[in-house]
């Protein structure tokens, strides 16, 4: 390993280096495709995905005060900034995951603290990790991150084989790390086309028994749509875009406000912002959530 940073292997191959450039160019087009507030939703869903997803990977939940405090040790040891070139700076963060996985100072979540560092790591370096889950990437591939991550076969930081891990064991795991990264990004990409956006949300209005229980009609779909992908929209320009009548459009405001898809703020009556449950966007989004048959125990 390089002596000033300790978490870059010393050679690296060329097909990494241009994973690493094609996924900072890749999540650039993904942040682009949302607006900040329809960002902040998709955000929220994807941290309260992140635990249930890290317990099918880990086999265990890690207490929230343990995390904490391995996470603040863990990022005294980090040392990207060392690092002059963005690509290779993905490279050292996903080496330093590895890194992590392997220390027996985390002994009780460090599968969990290494997930948390790479998140971290990720948005420090502009990936925009709120907008995809790696966590959701590696429960659906957890047998192989349990076969290339170096102490995963033990949660109490028990020796596995006492030898230090080769270059090429890291580079492998790197490797898969960025092509779960890029399957991720590629996931949420193709969820946020217009097109296909547009089809599933109008099935959605059209179909689901708690809308249609809520005699909210098919119209607004076409309303709600575009608050989705403009994140924010005058009360007016909403009613507008059901096509229904003033008194229909704001009673049907009223109702997709209730059922928690529209948010009206109580200091701004005139703008409305996307709202973002769970039970919708596991609709809109196609396999937002691993179905228990997709999954066995880590």
């Amino acid at each position: 390993m390089n002596a000033s940073n300790p978490a870059l292997p010393d050679s690296i191959p060329q097909s990494i280096l241009v994973s690493a450039d094609l996924l900072v160019t890749k999540t650039a087009y993904l942040a682009g495709m949302v607006t900040p507030e329809t960002a902040a939703c998709l955000s929220r869903l994807l941290m309260d995905s992140d635990a249930h997803y890290s317990r099918i990977i880990d086999g265990y939940h890690a207490e929230p005060e343990v995390l904490k405090n391995a996470l603040n040790s863990a990022n005294q040891q980090s040392t990207l900034e060392k690092v002059p070139e963005l690509r290779r700076r993905i490279v050292a963060a996903l080496a330093h995951h590895y890194h992590v996985l392997q220390s027996q100072v985390f002994s009780d979540a460090k599968g969990a603290v290494a997930r948390k560092l790479i998140h971290q790591h990720l948005a420090q370096l502009g990936l925009h990790p709120h907008l995809w889950s790696l966590a959701r990437g590696l429960a659906r591939r957890h047998e192989e991150y349990h076969d290339l991550a170096p102490t995963h076969r033990t949660r109490m930081g028990d020796p596995i084989d006492g030898a230090q891990p080769s270059g090429k064991s890291i580079l492998s795991f790197i490797e898969f790390m960025l092509e779960v990264c890029h399957r991720e990004v590629d996931y949420m990409t193709a969820a946020l086309n217009r097109g296909r956006l547009r089809e599933a949300v109008m099935h959605v209005f059209r179909t689901h028994l708690r809308l249609t229980g809520a005699e909210i009609r098919p119209q607004t779909g076409p309303a709600f749509l575009a608050l989705l992908i403009q994140g924010a929209l005058p009360r007016t320009e909403f009613e507008t875009f059901t096509g229904l009548q003033p008194n229909e459009a704001c009673d049907q405001l009223s109702k997709v406000i209730n059922v928690g898809l529209v948010v009206s703020s109580a200091s701004n009556r005139h703008t409305l912002q996307v709202g973002l449950p769970t039970w919708f966007a596991q609709d809109i989004f196609p396999d937002f959530s691993l179905a228990e048959s997709e999954v066995k125990p880590g």
